[in-house]
């Protein structure tokens, strides 16, 4: 398993993924601006979905942590 697939199955296990509505999404245009400076559009999506997983479950495990 490639890495690029590791980090779209954690994506799609945390349930954050690109079907969420939340207001948190990026934005076409931050995408491109960002592709814009180097990068390719879908590694530019696909770093901020990671990122965003990984603050969920980061947001997750400290409110469970709390909770003992």
């Amino acid at each position: 398993m490639t890495e690029i697939e590791k980090i779209k199955r954690y994506i799609a296990r945390t349930g954050v993924g690109y079907k969420d509505t939340s207001p948190y999404h990026m934005r076409v245009a931050e995408a491109f601006a960002l592709a814009d400076m180097g990068g390719e559009i879908n590694a530019v999506s696909l770093a901020f979905e990671y990122g965003r997983a990984k603050g969920y479950r980061a947001a997750k495990a400290e409110r469970k942590a709390v909770a003992k």
